[in-house]
């Protein structure tokens, strides 16, 4: 079973990479495995954890987790209503005005540095179909 986690209390840092958990696409094939690729390279500067969080149902992004291959590497969390991206100002509404009872909230593709429970660094890409700034290769150049 699912558990609520806060992310408070964040030891001597954290990258967060984030993007939307779907099966394919840039998330999938290019910006959780630049994460899981340099997990060893985080480790080495004294990074905590690195952990991805999408505004979806723990048990989608704990099913997406598992086809990354990356849930040795990387802590995975869902965001199903939206909060946490939304106290960073990551969220587009994208709910249709004829389906009012069903909310489509998503965030742009994402990456953060927190050190100390304080987000020190944070890049975020234009456009979805972008991988230009939220790679861990980028990120790593930032700690």
């Amino acid at each position: 079973m699912f558990r609520l986690t806060t992310l408070t209390g964040v030891g001597n840092g954290c990258t967060l990479p984030h993007g939307e958990a779907t099966r394919r696409g840039v998330c999938l094939q290019q910006h959780v495995p630049s994460y899981k690729n340099n997990i060893d390279k985080f480790k080495a500067e004294k990074i905590d954890s690195v952990i991805c969080v999408s505004i979806k149902y723990p048990n989608v992004v704990d099913m997406w987790a598992m086809n990354t291959e990356a849930k040795d590497a990387i802590e995975f969390y869902g965001d199903p209503d939206g909060s946490f991206h939304k106290s960073l100002g990551l969220v587009k509404d994208l709910t249709e005005p004829w389906l009012s009872f069903k909310a489509d909230l998503r965030n742009p593709r994402w990456s953060a540095l927190v050190v100390d429970g304080r987000v020190k660094v944070l890049n975020v890409e234009e456009n979805p179909s972008e991988f230009k700034v939220s790679g861990a290769e980028v990120i790593l150049k930032q700690i």
